[in-house]
């Protein structure tokens, strides 16, 4: 921050209405003049200072979980958002993954033998599923900025619970297809809404390790999955003639109602549109205030959906290109949820359903450690494209021993242990894509779910292709392939982040920050612009204070 003297004059400009004071305050202009917080000389600029992620913003503070200098009021509303934000994407997420992961642990728990799957059905019945979330998840590219998101996660959320509690009745192989069909499909929203719901809340120094904790829930599901079917095959199988695998589906779908009914008044919804029933008003007008001190458009005057000019800004722009990419890398760069590591332990013939089921815990179980370490870090460090690289590299290695295959079983164990490094990115991945879009709502909403559905779309058929169930338990093109898959990622997202580090410089001065070079003559502008805080009948509002500063130029006339 400049500090002026007293006695250079200064004028001020306050616009009238609250209207206009967040309309000022969010884009950061008053009429044509930039808000100016700081000048900022490159001339002494260390090289280092390339590797600083957030070097051209401003206010951005060192971690801790509550935010660095946070005011009380600060602090308690991140609490309460944890609580309700967090905590129930944690549980979603958990509920879905059980859900789908319990499908691998019913097949090789008598499900396989009961409705009579051969050769690739589970391939083909996992691939169906995910062409479906692919399908549903297009209408969401207009239903998430424009509607409410609690309700719509609702919605969704009750019927995939009913496709997954009817998925035990299955009859035989058509029936189960088509019930995982559309158990995929109504599961399409989850995912979105979640990244959409944690990047209009958290900044983006406190939303990775946030949204570590929502992936947790993944872990949490395949690995709860195949100790709940180890249970319940030991303490329900027969019971009321059903087999252990249907009491699974049925237990699934309870839980998942109850997780739904739990979102739907947790969830807040928009924070610029928001009717929450746990937010104060006052608290509900201070996560706009945060969001609008890091640029992010809130969407209150979202185009239509097929506005052109958004359309061709996103399909020339950088990062459509480079980190759809990435983007699909990461995706395919998983070897563990086409059960890869059950099928090598039941090709193994020396483990009990109940020992089997137990021992696909593990792999999970270390996820969770990766996730947890990957995402703190990238909070933490600053470094969250690095994080991303580092997660793709850690995959790389257990990739690699896989594909050999004729290793030591030590290093066979080694490697699928390692296998979950490749999700550890996930939930650093999609909050930089959702900060490198802050500025533009609408192109966010559009650009951030084509990004994941062409992921997921690739995922679908490119996992037909190199997993296919009758290739267990080597899948030796599966192995290959992810290991490519995410040296893909870690080297578009590397070089995207030249692009972003460009950008950040070009719009420094939408946060507030001047820059000019010394040593090439330049001098900084003459003008600056500050926000303060004035009381206005007691209550808090944002103004804009104009302050002309005397330059030698202007000294000498």
């Amino acid at each position: 921050m400049v500090s002026l003297p007293w006695w250079i004059p200064h004028e001020r400009i306050v616009p009238e209405t609250k209207e206009e004071i967040e309309a000022a305050f969010k884009t950061h202009r008053i009429g044509n003049e930039i808000i100016i917080n700081e000048y900022r000389d490159e001339a002494s600029r260390p090289w280092w200072k390339f590797f600083d992620e957030f070097e051209y913003r401003r206010d951005v503070p060192k971690w801790s979980w509550l935010g660095t200098g946070s005011s009380p009021q600060e602090r308690k509303l991140l609490l309460k958002l944890d609580a309700h934000i967090v905590i129930y994407a944690m549980l979603g997420y958990w509920c879905k993954f059980l859900d789908s992961a319990n499908l691998t642990n019913a097949y090789v728990s008598g499900m396989k033998e009961d409705i009579g799957m051969v050769g690739n059905d589970l391939i083909n019945t996992q691939v169906l599923q995910s062409t479906a979330s692919i399908l549903f998840g297009l209408p969401f590219l207009y239903l998430v900025p424009r509607y409410p998101t609690n309700y719509l996660l609702f919605i969704s959320e009750m019927l995939w619970s009913l496709f997954t509690l009817v998925s035990y009745v299955a009859p035989n192989v058509a029936g189960l297809k088509g019930i995982r069909f559309m158990v995929g499909g109504f599961e399409a929203a989850y995912f979105p809404i979640i990244h959409y719901t944690l990047g209009m809340y958290y900044k983006p120094s406190e939303i990775s390790s946030r949204a570590s904790i929502f992936y947790c829930g993944q872990y949490l599901g395949i690995l709860t999955s195949g100790l709940l079917q180890s249970t319940i095959f030991d303490h329900l199988d027969g019971v009321n003639g059903l087999d252990g695998w249907k009491w699974m589906f049925i237990i699934d779908g309870i839980l998942s109602f109850f997780v739904a009914f739990l979102g739907l008044f947790l969830m807040p919804g928009n924070p610029f549109k928001c009717y929450s029933i746990f937010l104060t008003d006052d608290e509900i007008k201070l996560c706009r205030k945060r969001m609008r001190e890091n640029g992010t458009d809130g969407g209150e005057n979202i185009t239509n959906f097929f506005h052109w000019p958004t359309w061709k800004k996103m399909v020339t722009s950088w990062h459509f290109w480079i980190m759809t990419i990435a983007g699909i890398g990461g995706y395919n760069a998983n070897n563990t949820t086409m059960g890869s590591f059950a099928l090598w332990l039941k090709s193994q013939n020396k483990y009990s359903i109940g020992q089997l089921n137990n021992l696909t815990a593990i792999p999970p179980a270390l996820g969770m450690v990766y996730v947890i370490f990957t995402c703190f870090t990238a909070d933490i460090t600053q470094k969250r494209f690095l994080m991303i690289v580092f997660a793709q590299l850690m995959n790389l290695i257990g990739c690699v021993i896989l594909t050999v295959w004729d290793v030591p079983p030590a290093a066979k164990w080694f490697a699928f242990y390692f296998g979950y490094w490749s999700w550890a990115q996930s939930s650093v991945f999609y909050p930089v894509l959702n900060d490198i879009l802050r500025h533009d709502a609408n192109l966010k909403a559009i650009e951030w779910q084509v990004n994941y559905l062409l992921g997921f779309q690739s995922y679908a058929w490119i996992s037909k292709l190199i997993w296919p169930t009758v290739d267990a338990p080597r899948f030796k093109n599966g192995f290959m392939v992810s290991g490519i898959m995410g040296m893909v990622e870690a080297v578009f997202v590397m070089i995207g982040y030249f692009f972003y580090k460009r950008d950040e410089r070009n719009r420094a001065a939408l946060e507030g920050i001047v820059l000019y070079n010394s040593d090439k003559g330049e001098e900084a502008p003459g003008v600056i612009t500050e926000i303060v805080t004035d009381s206005d009948d007691g209550e808090k509002v944002e103004k804009l204070v104009q302050l002309h500063v005397v330059t030698s130029e202007t000294k000498s006339e």
